[in-house]
């Protein structure tokens, strides 16, 4: 019988959290480049520099540009990791206990374009490079998507409060709409509308096309 062991598997927290660090760096670093010269004008060798490491780590690590576009998202959206999506933030989560319908439609509009202005910086990324790039045209789609995902489970939230004036599923295709990175651009960075003043919009909108009288 043999005496020699097989190896054990070695994971070294220490390790892992470098990685993280590194990891979290290159996504930090490609977030301000796109956002400065746009996804096109942003080479990989330029990411790495900004971040302090190698080319060949940010290949390791993600393989192409389309590929941090998610990681953007995720970073702007919930830095923190223990938080799967959104709607299960503390602010998600104060919109969902509200009971009072027209309350609850408040909070969400204020929380909405404060997601609004964190993610327009990148819709402006994704649309400006998804002709050209189909990996890219991919993420959008997925992130619209998610986006509508969501948008359905606020419509429930809503319909919870009290009956709508449309069904659920309409109501969330409604909030979509109203609530898009698109129409926040053009309110807020066309026309200078203030967040506050669009998180008001948003309400009256919303309370118009969705709540019974």
């Amino acid at each position: 019988m043999s005496d020699v062991k097989a190896p054990r598997s070695y994971s070294s927290p220490a390790r892992d959290e470098q990685a993280a660090r590194t990891r979290a760096r290159i996504v930090q670093a490609a977030d301000e480049l796109f956002t400065e010269r746009g996804y096109a004008g942003t080479s990989m060798k330029e990411i790495a520099e900004r971040a302090g490491v190698a080319r060949d780590t940010v290949h390791a690590v993600f393989g192409n540009k389309a590929r941090l576009i998610p990681a953007i998202v995720d970073l702007r959206l919930v830095p923190d990791r223990s938080v799967r999506n959104v709607a299960d933030s503390a602010d998600g989560r104060a919109v969902m206990d509200e009971t009072d319908p027209v309350r609850q439609i408040e909070l969400f509009a204020d929380f909405i374009t404060k997601l609004n202005v964190v993610l327009r910086p990148v819709f402006d990324v994704l649309r400006s490079a998804a002709p050209g790039e189909p990996e890219v045209a991919e993420t959008l789609a997925s992130l619209e998507r998610h986006r509508m995902r969501n948008m359905q489970l606020y419509a429930t939230w809503f319909a919870a409060r009290g009956p709508l004036r449309m069904s659920t599923r309409k109501a969330g295709e409604t909030i979509f709409a109203i609530v898009s990175p698109d129409v926040g651009r053009l309110l807020c960075d066309e026309l200078g509308w203030s967040r506050k003043r669009h998180a008001a919009w948003v309400a009256d909108m919303l309370k118009r096309a969705l709540l019974a009288d």
